[in-house]
């Protein structure tokens, strides 16, 4: 999952779901004008989260293609070579 991937998934929601969307930015606009020590505290938690879960999905991702090129070239990835 690339970045321009998640910024289409997004843009396409916006799109999609426009009062959401409004809602949303509203709020979010709310709380940087009321509380903007509290609105930088939850946007940077948001990034680490964000960033927490795309390092999760790119590893795993690079892992399941390694474990299907072993399955294809024979090699069982969870045994030893039985004799």
């Amino acid at each position: 999952m690339s970045f321009s991937e998640i910024s289409t998934s997004v843009l396409s929601f916006s799109k999609d779901n426009p009062v959401i969307a409004v809602v949303a930015g509203v709020i979010l606009l709310f709380l940087f004008f009321r509380k903007p020590k509290f609105f930088l505290g939850l946007f940077f938690l948001a990034a680490v989260l964000a960033l927490v879960f795309y390092f999760i999905v790119d590893v795993s991702s690079k892992g399941k293609s390694e474990k299907e090129g072993m399955i294809e070239k024979g090699i069982n990835p969870h045994m030893d070579d039985i004799r």
